[in-house]
């Protein structure tokens, strides 16, 4: 197996799994049951879609249940799940092995009971160590092994990746931080080999994406970028206009299925799920949602402070990102200080930022790769890096 060669990336990954068991008291959220989810706000409406069209047969949601679907009405008065299906498409594969087990054993096949959350809760575990290891390749591009391998410990351990991974990991996070990385290393290895099957990848997980988010289409400015650092656009197209065709349409199928959802049900193509929730882009809270005491995105996570530093290394270490992360990580501020909840409810730090770790990683290691070069400064971010990791995990602590 290849991931047996990468040495450095498995002894971050045993470091990671260490910490992970010796603060497990830090992280389990329920005591009855700890390795599990539970079903309740955003992620309740997230997997209703997987019960709904299962076991109910009713994708209306209109039958009888005690879940408190978050139905809403439209301006043609039907109500219809406020969440879109991306994530309970994600979850699907977890949610039959679940389904299987129970209709299998003296466990209630009703979607709920324990061998659903459970398998599901082992997904998101999956989702986030394959999104690391495909990072850590990623790094490897334009890093050492062991700076690409410092960078995943401190992206996982020092930011509230931690928190949404363990705590609330079948939040969108997660699984966007995992799609996002799907999408950064299919984009590299495109350009590569320009084999098909990378572009495949990368249509379906951006697809999947702005599904789940419609805000995750600030992606493609990271695709666009990267492509003009390699190719000519008009040459690329011209030499490779069919599977860019193919790739097109398969980003709009994951799309079309909640805009086929809608019309089935509701009677629209399209609609606004959301209400009176909105964004207000003229008066975004920006300095509050990135140092106010509420929810401040580096008050809660400091180590984004250098990953902020180090994009200013990007044009010597990955230039073709040096443009993307700065820009997306400026919109992604805006526009999320923007949305009339700012601070994202019940929320441990920003965890509308988590997804962009994604990116972020790659201005940390170059920070991380800039003070390695300066002895002096060694030992000082050894200290500041433990305290990070201990920052983060006092924090989960405190928030569970």
């Amino acid at each position: 197996m290849k991931i047996l060669k990468h040495k450095w990336f498995l002894l971050s990954f045993a470091i990671i799994v260490l910490c992970v068991f010796f603060t497990s008291n830090s992280w389990k959220m329920y005591k009855d049951y700890p390795y599990q989810f539970k079903y309740g706000n955003d992620v309740n409406q997230y997997y209703s879609y997987l019960p709904s069209a299962v076991i109910h047969k009713d994708l209306s949601m209109s039958y009888y249940n005690e879940r408190g679907y978050w139905l809403v009405s439209d301006s043609n008065g039907i109500p219809l799940q406020k969440m879109t299906m991306g994530m309970s498409i994600m979850y699907s594969p977890f949610f039959m092995i679940g389904h299987t087990i129970a209709l299998n054993t003296e466990f209630e096949a009703d979607g709920y009971s324990k061998p659903y959350s459970t398998s599901i809760k082992i997904g998101t575990y999956l989702y986030v160590t394959i999104g690391l290891y495909l990072l850590y390749l990623c790094l490897l591009y334009f890093f050492t092994p062991f700076i690409s391998s410092l960078s995943i410990l401190l992206i996982f351990l020092s930011t509230n990746l931690f928190y949404y991974t363990l705590c609330e990991g079948e939040m969108t996070h997660s699984y966007l931080f995992f799609l996002f990385t799907i999408i950064i290393f299919n984009t590299i290895k495109w350009f590569e080999s320009y084999k098909p099957k990378n572009l495949i990848f990368l249509a379906l997980a951006f697809g999947m994406s702005v599904l789940i988010r419609p805000t995750s289409a600030l992606i493609f400015i990271f695709i666009f970028f990267y492509t003009i650092s390699k190719v000519n656009i008009l040459t690329l197209l011209k030499e490779r206009y069919l599977i860019i065709t193919i790739a097109i349409l398969l980003f709009f199928i994951p799309v079309f299925l909640q805009m086929l959802y809608w019309k089935v049900y509701g009677g629209s193509w399209m609609r606004w799920s959301y209400g009176d929730e909105s964004f207000y882009f003229s008066s975004p809270h920006i300095i509050e949602f990135l140092i106010g005491y509420r929810k401040g995105w580096l008050i809660y996570t400091p180590i984004m402070i250098f990953s902020i530093i180090g994009m200013l290394f990007l044009k010597k270490k990955v230039p073709a990102m040096k443009w993307s992360i700065p820009i997306i990580s400026i919109l992604a501020i805006y526009i999320l200080s923007s949305w009339w909840c700012w601070w994202f409810g019940g929320s441990f730090g920003s965890r509308s930022m988590v997804e962009h770790y994604a990116l972020l990683i790659f201005p940390l290691a170059a920070f991380i790769d800039r003070i390695a070069k300066i002895k002096l400064l060694n030992y000082s971010f050894i200290l500041i890096f433990g305290f990070t990791i201990f920052y983060n995990i006092l924090g989960t602590h405190k928030k569970n």
